[in-house]
């Protein structure tokens, strides 16, 4: 009888070869899972998710470090969502984290790629592992069986006596179960994601063109103001500036959707009580932070009137861009005695610079 190994599982006797291997718990490696209507549920060994060469920028280092430190000191399942618009990064932090689950956690990574019958059931089977689903909305967004998001809610309760840690990736947090978010008990961490900020911009063409000069990186700066600007766009970007070609002639050949950003980009000189000027520049978005109370024309330029919560030890902080403060008023009636008033409405005309054709 040749040498086999019998393995006895719900009652059924199964005979495997010699080499079969037996352990304790999954090896610390990088897993994909298959599926078969016949026998059910598998892994097979997959190239590790790593970063590789790739230089990183933004806040990646940080928050890779907070999750791995909280998960070495939560007592239970820890669940972290990255959420933006593509191009920003995500799937950089999602290797970066499984790279640094192995070799400091010591935890296999498990890929989930495709929506399949009793999918959670079969992850709970699973020892202590890291679960990563990478655009989680677009591979279950159906609600037919094996589709539903609902059948990962109480897996990621962390109420299961196996410690996992759970990371999902999410474009569109429209399309996310409401039952995920804003619920810390089952995803401890929700980190998004934004457009790189100037510094960034300039860093990252520092690094990728040898030999920039600054005023390409000020045009390049100046447009990412304007215009949703991503890690793709700047990939695309800087190897257009590598190969010489002018940046306000190529841009507008790039496949690179025309996004303006919204909200009134200012730089502002705001008036003090006591007559004393500041200008002060920044990157708040009015609009989208919700600080812009109302906005006219008037007298050949624009009003608006910005709440308070843009107060600062400095001033009132107003987003950098193509603007020139030419008035200002306070209301008096706010003011307290050597602070800036609660609200300010400003005059402003417009002070347009060279524009770029896009």
């Amino acid at each position: 009888m040749p040498a086999c190994t019998i393995v006895v599982s719900g009652g059924r006797f199964r005979l495997y070869d010699d080499s079969v291997q037996t352990f304790d718990r999954l090896p610390v490696a990088t897993y994909a899972i298959d599926f078969s209507k016949m026998t059910g549920y598998s892994l097979h060994q997959v190239t590790p998710l790593t970063p590789g060469q790739e230089t990183v920028y933004g806040s990646h280092v940080r928050r890779v470090d907070r999750i791995v430190r909280a998960y070495e000191t939560m007592d239970r399942s820890l669940g972290v969502i990255l959420s933006g618009d593509k191009g920003m990064g995500k799937s950089l932090m999602l290797r970066m984290l499984a790279e640094q689950a192995r070799e400091q956690l010591g935890l296999p990574t498990i890929l989930v790629q495709h929506s399949t019958p009793g999918l959670a059931s079969f992850l709970d089977e699973l020892g202590e592992v890291a679960t990563v689903f990478d655009e989680f909305e677009k591979v279950f967004a159906g609600s037919g069986e094996g589709e539903s998001q609902n059948q990962f809610l109480g897996l990621f309760d962390g109420l299961s006596v196996t410690k996992r840690l759970y990371v999902l990736s999410v474009n569109y947090l429209g399309q996310v179960n409401e039952f995920l978010l804003n619920r810390p008990g089952r995803f401890h961490y929700h980190m998004r994601f934004a457009y790189p900020d100037p510094e960034t911009v300039a860093t990252y063409l520092r690094d990728q063109v040898p030999g920039i000069d600054g005023i390409q990186v000020d045009e390049v700066v100046e447009f990412s103001r304007k215009f949703d600007v991503n890690f793709d766009h700047l990939r695309a970007i800087a190897f257009e500036l590598r190969r010489k070609e002018p940046f306000a002639e190529v841009i507008g050949d790039l496949n690179i959707k025309r996004n303006e950003r919204g909200g009134s980009m200012v730089e502002a000189r705001i008036t003090r009580q006591d007559g004393d000027a500041d200008v002060i520049t920044g990157a708040i978005d009015l609009f989208e932070r919700d600080l812009l109370q109302t906005i006219e024309d008037y007298d050949g330029g624009v009003r608006f009137r910005m709440r308070d919560a843009v107060s600062t030890h400095e001033g009132y902080l107003l987003p950098a861009g193509a603007f020139e403060v030419i008035d200002t008023r306070s209301d008096a009636t706010k003011a307290q005695a050597g602070d800036l008033p609660a609200v300010v409405s400003v005059l402003i005309s417009r002070a347009r610079r060279t524009p770029i054709d896009f």
